[in-house]
């Protein structure tokens, strides 16, 4: 895992984690142009970087992140934003208290157990994301069935380097991850995103919304997975900047 930093003079700062199968900076980078008051950290994944070791766990991944937040922010960051598998990530580190965040925003976090049916959306995915990667291609239903209707778009984001075992071993610790009570004791703000085509993170906010009645939840229209982030990146920005409480400016600006 390694870390990359922008504007880091600023005083309010945020790690940003991104999804399964793309990189910090497929995901991000189109962002951080609108973040220029704000520290940002990507957090670059195993497995998601050019001749970086597979992904092994969320768990091992929650010990990375741990270490480094406490070894050169004293174990406290502003915010943390996590997309899809980095939202998951950034579940089980606030449910794991180690380090402390004062916001959160959870874009499409997955937290849908699968059950028996787990073997078969990994084989499936896996097949899909690897295909993908390789340059073949993949039926847009296909696509929009998992990413939502009108986001063919989100597969930019992929990493084309994405190894068959990082996805595997993603797959396997999403679909079978367990939300831990101790989530009840976060006691910053959290916000939970996810586009109004998009079924799973869905369901992830209702059930995370028992463990956390505070929490809010913000729907964005006509979107899909990552599709906010990916096709409307200052928008996207924006609604961070309300998050966090940094002054902003129009969006039409």
């Amino acid at each position: 895992m390694r870390f990359a930093d922008y504007n880091a003079e600023s005083e309010k700062t945020i790690m940003m984690l991104p999804g399964m199968a793309t990189t910090a900076h497929t995901c991000f980078d189109k962002v951080i142009p609108f973040l220029e008051h704000c520290h940002v950290i990507l957090c670059e994944l195993d497995g998601h970087y050019d001749k970086s070791p597979s992904f092994v766990s969320i768990e091992k991944t929650c010990e990375q992140i741990e270490e480094y937040i406490k070894q050169n922010h004293s174990g406290k960051l502003n915010a943390i934003l996590g997309f899809s598998l980095g939202g998951t990530i950034t579940v089980e580190l606030i449910s794991r208290n180690n380090v402390k965040f004062d916001y959160v925003i959870l874009d499409a976090a997955f937290c849908e157990k699968m059950g028996i049916l787990t073997p078969i959306y990994t084989a499936v995915f896996s097949w899909a994301v690897n295909r993908i990667c390789n340059g073949k291609h993949i039926p847009a239903f296909m696509i929009e069935a998992v990413m939502g209707k009108g986001n063919e778009r989100i597969i930019e984001t992929f990493y084309r380097g994405t190894s068959l075992d990082t996805v595997k071993k993603e797959c396997e610790d999403v679909y079978t991850y367990d939300v831990k009570n101790t989530i009840k004791n976060f006691g910053g703000k959290i916000v939970f995103w996810h586009g109004a085509n998009e079924h799973y993170p869905a369901k992830t906010a209702k059930m995370l919304k028992l463990y956390l009645p505070n929490m809010q939840i913000q729907v964005f229209h006509k979107m899909g997975h990552g599709q906010m982030m990916n096709e409307h990146p200052r928008e996207y920005a924006h609604e961070i900047l309300k998050v966090i409480h940094i002054p902003t400016m129009p969006t039409t600006a």
